[in-house]
């Protein structure tokens, strides 16, 4: 027994030495367009974000990207030295503030690009987000569209892959319940700068919840995917928030974990003093083969989706236990089937089909050129039948079920395009 604790001990330090040396991937996502002028006119966020990358140690990485209506990486991840501080600090000079429009979307899918592409393994992941506002106020269809984006596929991205996303509201008008959602959600914090000599202050506290350490869990995917988030304003999560999250309030100075580690170390003390007891109390036996029967593994019925708007090159899809997104742009989800649909007229992420039971059904999400089954306009969540054609505004596909198929070399027919 005394091997046994000796074993314990030594696991407990090697934790705590791996812990004291986590590093740090963070990603600056600052808004560079011209709305920013009013609001930080002495250009106060370089001075304050090259304060923050000179605190910073070698165990943290460093990327700068800025947005307005696309997003341009200035700094990919680099380690924090002398040398690439430096580097960071050029970088801040195209800080001009003279982008068109504002466009959060773009720039934060970046972001998650540049640390799921890039990060490094077991690195703590982090998003640092300043803006005054989250989307472009010139048409607000488009506005909806990037709202839904950010809230159905990259706060889900951003969970599952354990980035937490930092807000920073420079001044008044920025969109509070979106960017507290994505704060809230990833485990991050939210703070409002009323006047940019805030900045520096606020990027302290950051520091300390980056230093205190912790990641968000992830949660149950994917169930992330909500029938319909069409009622906007106000903006309703699409993914459940009743998971733990290890930051959720502003901290002045760095948490001291120190006896979290001391009484952890006791229970795994008292733990295996109670094992020793109970083995000499003969209440612990060798392996035994459960009682119970094993039940037979059994999977769901498949389906299969058709691609036949091109009668040259018809591509096969399996349904089965995954969600399948059909839209533009394919998410980080491995639990999600993504089907792409490269048309300026398709959503990014336009229709979902999912199974239930034993059928699959097809929910539009609230996309702008709509989804129709058979030539009819879906508004609610629709069962899919064997043969319907399924179309993503003009894009078709043809929904089958293969026990269904007279024999295996059942011929696929191709529908003819819809007029006009």
């Amino acid at each position: 027994m005394r091997y046994v604790l000796t074993g314990l001990l030594a696991g407990m330090l090697c934790m705590l030495h791996l812990t004291a040396w986590a590093s740090q991937d963070v990603v600056l996502l600052l808004n560079n367009s011209g709305s920013m002028r009013s609001s930080d006119p002495q250009h106060l966020v370089v001075p304050a974000a090259v304060d923050f990358v000179n605190r910073r140690g070698p165990d943290t990485r460093i990327a700068i990207i800025v947005f307005a209506a696309t997003a341009t990486p200035l700094v990919p991840l680099i380690p924090v030295n002398d040398v690439n501080r430096e580097h960071v600090r050029d970088a801040l000079t195209h800080l001009d503030y003279r982008g068109h429009s504002t466009d959060v979307a773009s720039g934060l899918e970046q972001a998650l690009y540049e640390l799921v592409g890039q990060g490094s393994s077991g690195a703590q992941k982090s998003v640092i987000l300043i803006s005054d506002g989250l989307v472009h106020a010139d048409n607000k269809t488009v506005d909806r569209e990037k709202t839904r984006w950010i809230m159905q596929s990259l706060l889900p991205a951003a969970v599952y892959n354990h980035i937490r996303i930092f807000c920073v509201a420079v001044a008044q008008g920025a969109d509070d319940k979106l960017l507290q959602t994505l704060t809230e959600t990833t485990g991050g914090n939210y703070f409002q700068a009323l006047h940019a000599h805030d900045l520096d202050g606020i990027f302290k506290r950051i520091s300390a919840t980056l230093a205190a350490g912790g990641v968000a869990a992830t949660p149950a995917l994917p169930g992330m995917l909500a029938p319909n988030a069409a009622q906007l304003p106000p903006i309703r999560p699409v993914i459940s928030s009743k998971f733990n999250t290890p930051l959720t309030h502003p901290s002045s100075q760095p948490a001291n974990t120190g006896w979290l580690w001391l009484a952890g170390l006791l229970a795994l003390i008292a733990a295996a003093f109670g094992i020793h007891a109970a083995w000499n109390m003969r209440l612990i036996k060798g392996p035994q083969k459960s009682l119970r029967p094993e039940m037979p593994h059994t999977e769901g019925p498949r389906a299969v989706l058709y691609d036949i708007s091109n009668p040259n090159d018809i591509k096969r899809f399996e349904l089965g236990e995954k969600a399948t997104v059909i839209g533009r742009v394919a998410g980080y989800d491995p639990e999600v089937q993504y089907v792409l649909v490269k048309e300026k007229t398709v959503g990014r992420c336009h229709a979902v089909i999912e199974r239930r039971g034993h059928s699959f059904w097809i929910m539009d999400q609230g996309s702008i050129n709509g989804t129709f089954v058979n030539s009819e306009h879906i508004t609610a969540d629709r069962a899919l039948k064997h043969g319907d054609i399924v179309a993503i505004h003009r894009h078709e596909f043809e929904f089958m079920i293969p026990e269904y198929f007279e024999s295996e070399s059942t011929i696929v027919g191709v529908r003819e395009p819809l007029a006009g």
